[in-house]
């Protein structure tokens, strides 16, 4: 049933005036954030996206940022960064003006659904929000190279986040979405 009504709201979206999904969800806007990050030079791409790459590897500044801890998160025992967003936003011309703080999902051995920390991502009206989302990593290769790696990796993330979209629906996803790496999570993470 919900693939029915995954369909039904897709649908809705695209072939009426009605702009019902959330950009993370409409494969074309996402496939416009991939062009984006295609597009930007490396200093560009380092001064947005840095801090993203080293939350993905050291988690824990995030916890002590937001202050999830044992005592204070809203999980029983000791919370664990499940997933890391991070947000930019585009014009219509595919170009990133600005992007947004880090968000993040986190649970817990004992938990049985996540929580989030951090601000809600929020792109001027006249500008697309893109959603990269990854979990933190837990043994990057020894030859994983900054930036390049990394931008391949978000734009994987954005290729497998539209793959998701389809499978979502009950659809095989176009060839070219069809690939492996992580896309949407499972789980209560759409915000």
């Amino acid at each position: 049933m919900n693939q029915v009504f995954a369909r039904a709201r897709f649908e809705a979206h695209t072939q009426t005036e009605y702009d019902i999904l959330r950009s993370g969800w409409d494969p074309t806007k996402l496939r416009r954030g991939i062009d984006a990050l295609e597009r930007i030079s490396d200093d560009e791409f380092d001064d947005l996206f840095y801090e993203y790459y080293m939350a993905l590897h050291d988690p824990t500044r995030l916890k002590d940022e937001y202050d999830i801890g044992p005592d204070t998160a809203e999980v029983e025992g000791d919370p664990r960064i499940a997933l890391v967003i991070k947000s930019f936003c585009i014009t219509d011309q595919n170009e990133i003006v600005s992007d947004l703080p880090l968000f993040v999902f986190y649970s817990s051995e004992q938990a049985d659904k996540n929580y989030t920390a951090g601000p809600d991502p929020d792109c001027p009206s006249s500008t697309t929000e893109i959603p990269s989302m990854l979990p933190p990593f837990k043994d990057a290769p020894e030859d994983f190279i900054y930036p390049e790696d990394f931008r391949g990796l978000m734009i994987n993330n954005l290729i497998c986040q539209i793959r998701d979209i389809y499978r979502n629906m009950g659809e095989r996803p176009p060839k070219q979405y069809d690939i492996d790496g992580f896309g949407k999570p499972h789980g209560n993470f759409d915000r």
